[in-house]
């Protein structure tokens, strides 16, 4: 039962759209929701036509998918098909494709084209239907339309700067290489040994520092990865770059903390004060922070500790993610005295990314708590 409730909610999504339009009702409310329902409709398409794009055209548009992820929230499913990671999650909001920019010829003109294709086929859908009278269709497309372009120009991986800028900034598009790019999907799979393998034929261009950074953070290296991790914070301008680095850095920390190799009375103040390098809502850094899991764990409230771990759990892209918040519920769990759900979280922390060295740490730390438990005697 509990595989099938989060596909319930791709029903709940979808069955009072399909009610709205088949719907013999023509009372005001239902001609106003219909309005509403088209113009709703409208506004997703700029997003879905760039989405479906990218997964139909490939390389051709001058980009390489990563990944496919179907929905938003926890992952329900999750699988790989030819070397591009593909999630099912369990709210019904849209197709989210991630890729890299390729590495080839005339990719910049390449991706001014496909940028072009997609300004064009929506914009020519929306005067179709303008002419056809659904109108409040039509402002959705523009409206959605003008919003992404706005809201991209200068993000080179957004089609609003790939359309305006780049023919007159060319350098603002970098490609990635084929080591970056197959760097890159290994780490967001978890595959820690097939980012090893082709890290050394990186180029700049394709921040092989951060990679190292996760690949130390990975063999439990933690004094080496929070180096790299500090090294890079310094160098990186990208926000969502900074976000991987800033991972990276309070992962590095909890795990130096909880291997001994750094000293509780040292750990803590600098796990906040790392934590503190992360801008945002506070509710929104719960959900993405591994680290927050650890920090609550190490001021003594393993309850807090577990409800952020829960809250985390299967929301993170990347698997390196996804396992280090399993690992990190995994020791709060343990700390707040429930075994039993501590081995779940650590079977799933495995199960995400066996080649993380800070399964075998918690499942060491697991083990030593379980051994100090008092022993109880029933009578006969």
């Amino acid at each position: 039962m509990k595989r099938v409730l989060p596909f319930l909610g791709w029903l709940v999504a979808l069955a009072p759209l399909v009610l709205t339009f088949t719907t013999d009702d023509s009372s005001a409310q239902v001609r106003m929701l219909r309005q509403l329902s088209a113009f709703l409709l409208g506004y997703a398409v700029p997003r879905v036509c760039a989405e479906l794009w990218v997964l139909l055209t490939g390389r051709w548009g001058g980009k390489r998918k990563l990944s496919v992820v179907l929905g938003t929230g926890r992952v329900v499913a999750a699988t790989t098909v030819g070397g591009t990671q593909v999630e099912l999650r369990a709210f019904p909001t849209a197709v989210h494709i991630y890729w890299t920019i390729a590495h080839g010829r005339l990719v910049r003109l390449r991706l001014w084209l496909s940028a072009v294709l997609l300004t064009a086929g929506p914009a020519a859908l929306a005067w179709w239907l303008w002419t056809s009278g659904v109108p409040m269709a039509a402002w959705g497309i523009v409206l959605g339309l003008a919003g992404r372009i706005v809201r991209g120009f200068r993000d080179p991986y957004c089609f609003g700067s790939q359309l305006l800028r780049l023919p007159f900034r060319p350098s603002s598009v970098v490609s990635c290489s084929e080591a970056g790019h197959l760097a890159t999907a290994a780490l967001l799979q978890g595959r820690f040994g097939a980012a090893a393998a082709v890290v050394d034929r990186m180029e700049p261009a394709s921040n092989p520092g951060i990679t190292r950074a996760k690949l130390a953070l990975g063999a439990g290296r933690y004094a080496e990865a929070e180096e790299r991790a500090r090294t890079e914070l310094a160098a990186q301008h990208h926000p969502s770059l900074m976000v991987e680095v800033g991972l990276v850095l309070t992962s590095a920390i909890a795990g130096a903390g909880d291997s001994g190799e750094l000293p509780p009375a040292t750990a803590l103040p600098r796990l906040l004060a790392a934590v503190d390098l992360f801008d945002g809502d506070p509710a929104s850094l719960r959900v993405s922070v591994p680290a927050l899991i650890d920090l609550a764990r190490w001021e003594g409230r393993p309850d807090d500790a577990v409800a952020i771990g829960l809250a985390q759990r299967g929301l993170h892209r990347s698997r390196i993610w996804r396992a280090e918040s399993s690992c990190a519920l995994a020791a709060a769990l343990g700390a707040a005295g429930r075994p039993e759900e501590a081995g779940a979280a650590l079977v799933r922390a495995r199960k995400e990314c066996p080649e993380l060295a800070r399964v075998a740490l918690v499942e060491r730390q697991l083990a030593r708590w379980a051994a100090a438990l008092p022993v109880e005697v029933h009578p006969v």
